[in-house]
């Protein structure tokens, strides 16, 4: 839990975090029972830049399957490409993003998992969006043909500064 207490820190000072950078490596426990959407506080400034307010945002979704010794796991960063939706609309099933020169789909989980509340489920489907890079750690099992997302963390870059201007 050091890598969110850190973030969390880092993103109240600076405004950013990088997850990949203190997350712990070991994946071994994760569990599908133990499914879990992770909010951090976003501090926001209105347009003049006066106001600040506070609100919860999504930034990772842990153990969303078990880990199996018999499949292999694969962590990456990659952008969302496609989110393939439940009949409802309210559940994305699959995503897709390039791994190794591939599109690869990916089942997310999120409705097969019986300890997500419909909150949460409804903020996995606003965390999940297509375009933006998440640090994604997945599972391919019986050579490749069936896939699985167990872990999906939001990568929160640093604002972006204007270039400073070099005296002559």
């Amino acid at each position: 839990m050091g890598g969110i207490k850190q973030c969390r820190a880092a993103w109240l000072v600076t405004g950013s975090c990088l997850f990949s950078l203190w997350w712990p490596v070991s994946f071994a426990l994760a569990s599908s029972d133990s499914a879990k959407v992770i909010s951090a506080m976003t501090v926001t400034e209105d347009k003049h830049g006066s106001k600040s307010t506070s609100k919860p945002a999504v930034i990772a979704l842990v153990n969303l399957d078990e880990v199996s010794p018999d499949c292999q796991q694969q962590v990456t960063m990659a952008r969302i490409k496609t989110v393939a939706y439940s009949e409802s609309g309210m559940t994305p099933e699959k995503i897709k993003f390039d791994w190794q020169g591939n599109a690869l789909d990916v089942a997310t989980n999120v409705g097969e998992n019986p300890v997500l509340t419909l909150e949460e489920i409804q903020a996995a489907h606003q965390f999940i969006r297509v375009g933006k890079q998440y640090l994604i750690h997945f599972q391919l099992c019986s050579d490749g043909q069936q896939r699985s997302l167990i872990n999906l963390y939001a990568t929160l870059n640093p604002p972006n500064r204007p270039a400073r201007k070099m005296k002559s």
